[in-house]
């Protein structure tokens, strides 16, 4: 398997010479995922993230499957393009109608998971509805 996926990528170089495109060899690192899922149930510091988003009542504006509103925007839509730093500075300084929530200790320490779960959920990796936690 590993050789003929290299045999291919020789063959797109060899493709991309020929046509005259400039092509790199570059080693790209896959970057895990912050989350762990099998069917409904989920890693435990992402189960807390789903349970904060529940309890401080993130659904509010951003809707019970954090798919936004009319008012509001999905943050699954959000997380496709938005990095983990990007997602923690927004939440703990806020932004536009968004809060601060860096004096909530609940947030600030549970950011991890609540990031955890809504990549996941942007991801289509967590369904949306209720979790469990994975023994």
């Amino acid at each position: 398997m590993r050789n003929n996926v290299w045999q291919a990528g020789v063959k797109v170089l060899i493709a991309a010479a020929t046509l005259g495109v400039a092509t790199s060899i570059s080693t790209v690192a896959h970057a895990e995922t912050p989350y762990k899922v099998e069917g409904t149930s989920v890693d435990k510091a992402t189960f807390n993230g789903w349970k904060l988003y529940k309890r401080q009542r993130c659904e509010t504006c951003h809707g019970p499957t954090a798919e936004g509103g009319a008012a509001f925007p999905s943050l699954v839509a959000a997380l496709k393009n938005m990095s983990a730093e990007d997602f923690k500075a927004t939440v703990l300084n806020g932004r536009n109608n968004m809060p601060a929530f860096k004096g909530n200790k609940a947030v600030v320490d549970g950011i991890d998971g609540l990031y955890a779960y809504l990549k996941g959920r942007s991801d289509g990796a967590i369904p949306p509805g209720e979790l469990q936690e994975l023994p």
